[in-house]
This record gives C-alpha cells, structure tokens and sequence, in this order.
C-alpha cells in the first residue's frame, strides 16, 4: 500500500549516513522494518535491532553526582534511542508506517528499503543486532500473562528474525549468524 504524501519527500542525500563508513539509525530503521516483512512490529523489537548506545548524564558534573548518590538531577539521556524516535516520527510523516504506543504498523514497505538502501554499494556485515532482539522477545514473553494480546506477535516476530537469520546469503555481503543477512530484494518486497 503506497500514499501519495502532500509533504516533500526525501532527496538524494539521506542525512541517516555516517559518513565514516558506518550507517545511521534512521538507515537501520528503514531496514529493519522492510527485512521483517510484517504488517506490525513491535516499536520495542526494532529498538532492540539497533545499537543500545550511550547512556549519558545531563547538566553539569555537581548534578550528576547528585543523581550518582541518588538525589535530583537531570534524566539519563541515550542518543540512539532520541535518533530512534525522531525517525519514527519523520517516517510517520512521510506515510511510510503509523506508530501506536506500542506498535507499529508498516504501510509502504517497498519505499523503507528504497530509502535504507538509497546510496548504498554494500550493507554493513552486522547491520542489525539479531540477537539482542530475540532476547528482548524472549523476556517480554517470560514477563507476559497468560491473557496478554501480544502473544502471537511475539511469535510472528520471532519467526521473522529467525527468518533472517536463515536466509542465504546473496549479493556480496558475507555475515555471520549474529547479523542480518543482506535479502534480495526480491524476497523482501
């Protein structure tokens, strides 16, 4: 399902690249949620694909140590996670996906893998962190009840990732089974 968006699109240059070589969370993003091939994902799945990033503390250093023995003082900040949210945002906008507090549903699938690839000669060897994600599964699933309703998208999720992690190996990326495997297009869409 594709929109027609009254907004502009993005250009030729995709401000998710890292241009040391490495690939920027709004690209991992967009991977993650083509690769997957479900309608919905969970927002907390497609966080764990990511990087977990820094955690740092806000304001001056009397502050921090303030919160370092347990007083007031500013809120850990995590920058992969910020990126995380204003790509969700920035993808809503263009009609690409729609995101609810605990889900999101993917629209124009096609258009996410145009733009992740967008540039790109070769993916990364280990571009999303498989692993780290199935744990995460694996302990919402421990900690859920009987009656929780996202049961059988836990196990849709799981089913995709170890998709992933068994598709054969295509174009020129070679990886190893802790990272996506680069899908031909083809089965992707």
């Amino acid at each position: 399902m594709s929109r027609t968006p009254d907004f502009p699109l993005p250009n030729g240059e995709y401000e998710g690249y890292d241009p040391t070589g490495g690939v920027g969370v709004g690209r991992r993003v967009c991977y993650a949620l083509a690769t997957l091939r479900l309608d919905v994902v969970q927002r907390s799945t497609i966080r764990a694909l990511l990087p977990p990033g820094e955690r740092k503390m806000g304001g001056a250093v009397a502050q921090q140590t303030k919160r370092q023995k347990g007083k007031a003082g500013f809120a850990k900040t995590n920058k992969v996670s910020a990126r995380f949210q204003e790509r969700l945002n920035q993808f809503e906008d263009w009609g690409w996906i729609s995101k609810g507090h605990l889900l999101i549903a993917v629209h124009d699938r096609g258009a996410l893998l145009d733009h992740a690839l967008q540039g790109q000669k070769e993916l990364p060897p280990r571009l999303l962190d498989l692993d780290r994600a199935l744990a995460k599964i694996r302990e919402d699933q421990a900690a859920s009840e009987p009656d929780d309703r996202l049961i059988e998208q836990r196990h849709r999720e799981l089913r995709a990732l170890m998709r992933l992690m068994q598709a054969p190996v295509t174009g020129v990326n070679r990886s190893g089974t802790r990272s996506v495997r680069f899908v031909n297009r083809s089965r992707v869409i």
